[in-house]
C-alpha cells in the first residue's frame, strides 16, 4: 500500500472526527474542530491527512487553494457520495440541527415499519450488552461525547501512521462511534452512525483513487470538484461478493469421540478461513477492511474499484482458492464469486430499480458458478483419480490423506483436535507463512496458529513469517492486528454427555438450528415501501442493517446465553440451578443463523430468548424460524444436524414462517402459539395442578397422552376419558384442612374441564401433547426408560 493510499484511508476515516469535538460544546465548525483536535491533541502532523479533515466541505475547499492533486478532493466527493446515501429527508422533518440528537434505528424503516425509535448513548464493550431501540428520547449529553473524544485520543496517540495501523483505527471508531449519529439534522433520518458513514466514505475514497490512477487523471480538482455532477454517473465501483459452498458438509459429517469440540473447531476454522480470504484479497488489491461491506455465514460483500487490474486479480484469486480447496478438501469446499459494475447514482438507486438490479445480477453470477464449479479438465481429473498408493481415508472427515501406520486421522482433523481447547477459549489467532508443529493450513501458503497476548507480542517483534492476527471478542488494536472478530463462542459444557447430565429431568441434549426468515428479500427490498417508494434504498442502509444483524448473532448472542432468561421449568426447579447461565455450546453463529447444542430444557428456553430478543432488537421487522431436536448424548451428530435441518424447514413451511418445530415435524407452532398456548397456558397449568395434587398423576398423563396421540385414528372414548379424570380426583388426606380439600377439588374440576375442552379441538390437542411431553421430560428420572418419544 502506497503512502498516498494510507494517508487517504486515514484522512477519510477521520474526516468527521470533529463532529464529536463539536458536540462537546466546541463552537467552531466540525471540520475546524477535527483539524485542531488531530493536530494539537493527537500529534498528527501530516498535511495531507489534516487537509482531508479541514477541507471536506465545498466552501472551505474552494477557498483553500490546495494543489490540484490533493487527497482532500477525493475525500470531499467520497463524503458527498456517502452522505447522499445516508441523508434522506423525513416526511415531517423541520430544518435545523440538535447537538444531543440520538441515533435513530435503521429498523424504523425496514420491512414496512414506521416507528421512531432511538438508541441510548453508549460505546461497545466486551460484555455484549444489547442497545435495543427505545421510544423515549435519551439525549446525547456533552459528557458522553467527551468520553468518546478521550477514548479516541488516547488510542490515536499510541498509533503510528502507516498501513500496519489502518485496521486498528477502524476498530477504535467502531468501538466508540457505533451509536453516534452521523447527522444531527432534524430534517433528515439520523439512522446512519458516524462509524458506518466514515467507513463507507473511506471505502468509496479508495475506489475513486484507484480509478483515477487507472485513467491517469491527476487533476483531481477539475474531475472531482468542478465537474463532480458528471462524475456521479461514472462506473467507478465494482461490488463483489464471494460465498463458500459446502460449509455444512464440512462441519457436520464427523462422528468421532469428542465431536462437540470438533464441531466448534471446524466451524471456527471456516470462520477464520473466510476472514483470511477477505484479507488476502484486499492485500492483493492494496486495500483494507474499510472496503468490506459485510461478512458472515460464509458470505462477504466487498466494495472494490472498477478497473481491469482489479477484476483480473479477483478472477485469479477465485481460481487459486478453488485449486487449493480441491487439493486440500477435494470437492467439499468451493468458493463462488460474483460482481457488478456500479456508479454512485446506482448506489442512490437512481434510476429507480438500479440498486436492486446490482444484487440480483451478483446473485445470478454466483448461482451460475455453483452449478458449473469445475472446468472440463478438472472434471476429467476428478473422475479418473483413484486413491493413490499410500493414501487412506480419514476416520473423521473421510478425506484421503497419507496416514502412517496406526494413524486414523488426517493431519487437519488431528490438528483441529489438538487446537480445540485454544479455539474455544483462546483470544488471538495468528496467520503465518511458516508451517509449525500444530497449525491449520490456509490458502496462499499460509497457516493458522493460536497465540496468547505475550506470545503474539513476541511473534510480532521477532518472527519474520508473521502476517497478521485476529483478536476474538476483545478490544485489542495494534500492529497488524487485522480486526477484532465478533464470534459467537459461548461454552458452558464441553461434551454431549456433560450437557445431557446437566439437563433437568430426562438426560437428553437438544440441538437447535435457526435462521432469519426472508433475509435476502430484506437486503434487496427491505427499505422499499408504499409511502416512501425506494427513497431509503441505499448501500449505506444495507451495510448498516447487515452489520446490526451480524452483531446480534456474533456479539450479543453470547450475553443472551450467559444471562439466561425464559424457562419452561417450575420456579422451584429453576431456583435449584447453580446459576443462570445456559448449559450450552455454540457450534456456529453467523450473519443470520445459529447452530447450538445444550441441555434440552436450556435450549428450549434459549430458543424463546432468541426469538424475543431478535424481535425487540429489530423492532419486530425480522422473524426467525427454528428446528429443535432432542437426543441421547451418543446419537450421531451428523444425523442430529440433518434432522434438525428438516425441522427448521418444517418451521419455514408454516404460512408466514416465524415458527418453531420441536422434536417432530408434526409439532410445529408459530412462536406466539408455542409461547402463549403450549408453555404459558397448558404446560404451566399442568405444573400448577401437579404441584397441588399427588404426583402419582404422572401415570395418568401417560394414559391421557396416549388418547390424545390416537385421536385421529380412533374416536376418543369419552366415558374412558371421564373415568380417567374421575380417578384423579384428590382423596382426602388425614389432617387436611377443609379449605385445602376444597382448593384441590376446585383445581381438579378446572383441570378436568380444561382437559376435556382441549382434547376435543385439534389445535388445542396438539398443543396439549407438546405440553405433556415437556412436563414429563422435566419430571423423568435420569434412569427412566418408558419409551415416550424415544
Amino acid at each position: 500500500m502506497t503512502d498516498e493510499r494510507i494517508k487517504l484511508i486515514i484522512g477519510s476515516l477521520l474526516h468527521d472526527v470533529g463532529k464529536i469535538i463539536y458536540r462537546t460544546s466546541d463552537r467552531r465548525t466540525h471540520a475546524e474542530s477535527g483539524y485542531h483536535f488531530l493536530k494539537e491533541e493527537t500529534n498528527i502532523e501530516d498535511v495531507e491527512i489534516l487537509n482531508q479533515v479541514r477541507y471536506h466541505h465545498a466552501r472551505e475547499l474552494k477557498a483553500a487553494h490546495l494543489p490540484q492533486d490533493s487527497l482532500a478532493y477525493i475525500t470531499y466527493i467520497a463524503d458527498n457520495i456517502a452522505a447522499a446515501m445516508d441523508r434522506r429527508s423525513k416526511e415531517d422533518g423541520e430544518k435545523g440541527f440538535i447537538k444531543d440528537q440520538p441515533l435513530e434505528s435503521v429498523f424504523n424503516i425496514l420491512n414496512g415499519n414506521q416507528e421512531r425509535k432511538l438508541y441510548r448513548p453508549m460505546m461497545l464493550d466486551i460484555n455484549g450488552d444489547m442497545n435495543c431501540p427505545v421510544s423515549r428520547k435519551v439525549p446525547y449529553a456533552e459528557g458522553f461525547y467527551s468520553g468518546v473524544k478521550e477514548k479516541i485520543k488516547n488510542c490515536l496517540l499510541e498509533f503510528q501512521w502507516n498501513d500496519a495501523y489502518v485496521n486498528a483505527i477502524l476498530e477504535i471508531l467502531e468501538a466508540t462511534t457505533t451509536f453516534v449519529p452521523s447527522s444531527t439534522s432534524t430534517n433528515e433520518l439520523a439512522d446512519i452512525s458516524l462509524y458506518d458513514h466514515v467507513k463507507m466514505t473511506a471505502a468509496i475514497a479508495t475506489c475513486i483513487h484507484e480509478y483515477l490512477l487507472q485513467e491517469n487523471i491527476t487533476d483531481y480538482k477539475t474531475t472531482l470538484f468542478k465537474e463532480a455532477t458528471s462524475f456521479y454517473s461514472k462506473p467507478i465501483f465494482y461490488l463483489y461478493s464471494m460465498d463458500i459452498s459446502g460449509i455444512q458438509d464440512f462441519i457436520y459429517t464427523i462422528t468421532s469421540k469428542g465431536a462437540l469440540k470438533g464441531l466448534r473447531s471446524r466451524s471456527f476454522y471456516l470462520e477464520i478461513m473466510m476472514e483470511h480470504l477477505i484479507d488476502s484479497l484486499l492485500e492483493k488489491l492494496f486495500l483494507s477492511r474499510v472496503n468490506l461491506i459485510y461478512s458472515g455465514g460464509g458470505h462477504a460483500y466487498i466494495l472494490l474499484p472498477n478497473t481491469e487490474k482489479v477484476r483480473k486479480i479477483v478472477g485469479d484469486f477465485e481460481q487459486e482458492v478453488n485449486e487449493w480447496f480441491l487439493e486440500m478438501f477435494e470437492t467439499q469446499l468451493y468458493i463462488a464469486g460474483g460482481g457488478e459494475v456500479c456508479s454512485a447514482s446506482d448506489f442512490w438507486n437512481e434510476p429507480e430499480g438500479s440498486y436492486r438490479e446490482i444484487f440480483q445480477n451478483i446473485s445470478k453470477e454466483i448461482s451460475f458458478k455453483k452449478l458449473h464449479r469445475y472446468s472440463p479438465k478438472q472434471v476429467i481429473k476428478l473422475n479418473h483419480s483413484g486413491m493413490p498408493d499410500g493414501e487412506r481415508e480419514c476416520s473423521i472427515c473421510h478425506r484421503h490423506d497419507y496416514l502412517k501406520d496406526g494413524e486414523t486421522e488426517c493431519e487437519i482433523c488431528w490438528t483441529l483436535k489438538q487446537m480445540s481447547g485454544n479455539i474455544l477459549k483462546g483470544d488471538f489467532f495468528t496467520v503465518t507463512s511458516k508451517k509449525e508443529k500444530t497449525c491449520l493450513p490456509l490458502p496462499g501458503n499460509c497457516y493458522l496458529v493460536t497465540d496468547t497476548e505475550s506470545t503474539l507480542r513476541k511473534r510480532m517483534k521477532e518472527d519474520n513469517y508473521y502476517i497478521r492476527s485476529y483478536s476474538k471478542n476483545k478490544p485489542y488494536s495494534g500492529y497488524y492486528v487485522s480486526t477484532k472478530l465478533w464470534v459467537g463462542d459461548y461454552v458452558n459444557g464441553e461434551t454431549f454427555e456433560e450437557l445431557g447430565q446437566r439437563a433437568t429431568g430426562i438426560e437428553r441434549i437438544a440441538v437447535m438450528r435457526a435462521d432469519v426468515d426472508n433475509l435476502g428479500q430484506a437486503f434487496v427490498r427491505g427499505f422499499e415501501n408504499e409511502k416512501n417508494g425506494s427513497k431509503y434504498v441505499t448501500l449505506s442502509r444495507t451495510a448498516t442493517f447487515s452489520r446490526k444483524l451480524s452483531m446480534f448473532f456474533k456479539y450479543h448472542i453470547n450475553s443472551l446465553l450467559k444471562e439466561g432468561g425464559y424457562s419452561i421449568l417450575e420456579e422451584e426447579a429453576q431456583m435449584e440451578k447453580e446459576d443462570d447461565r445456559r448449559n450450552a455450546l455454540i457450534v456456529y453463529s453467523g450473519g443470520d443463523d445459529i447452530f447450538i447444542v445444550g441441555a434440552w430444557d436450556d435450549i428450549i428456553g434459549f430458543a424463546v430468548d432468541l426469538h424475543d430478543n431478535l424481535m425487540e432488537y429489530s423492532q419486530d421487522t425480522l422473524k426467525i424460524s427454528a428446528g429443535i431436536g432432542i437426543y441421547p448424548s451418543k446419537y450421531p451428530i451428523s444425523i442430529m444436524a440433518r434432522e434438525t435441518g428438516w425441522l427448521e424447514e418444517a418451521a419455514k413451511s408454516v404460512e408466514g414462517k416465524n415458527a418453531v418445530a420441536l422434536f417432530d415435524e408434526k409439532y410445529t407452532f408459530p412462536w406466539e402459539e408455542f409461547i402463549e398456548n403450549v408453555v404459558e397456558e397448558k404446560l404451566y397449568f399442568i405444573q400448577k395442578y401437579f404441584k397441588v395434587v399427588d404426583e402419582k398423576g404422572k401415570n395418568f398423563l401417560y394414559n391421557l397422552l396416549e388418547l390424545v396421540r390416537k385421536r385421529k385414528g380412533d374416536k376418543i372414548n369419552i366415558a374412558r376419558f371421564a373415568y380417567l379424570l374421575g380417578r384423579m380426583e384428590p382423596k382426602v388426606q388425614r389432617g387436611e384442612k377443609k379449605e385445602e380439600i376444597e382448593e384441590k377439588r376446585d383445581l381438579h374440576r378446572e383441570f378436568s374441564r380444561k382437559m376435556y375442552e382441549w382434547i376435543r379441538v385439534e389445535k388445542d390437542a396438539k398443543e396439549l401433547e407438546m405440553a405433556i411431553y415437556l412436563y414429563v421430560y422435566t419430571k423423568r428420572e435420569k434412569e427412566e426408560h418408558d419409551g415416550v418419544n424415544e
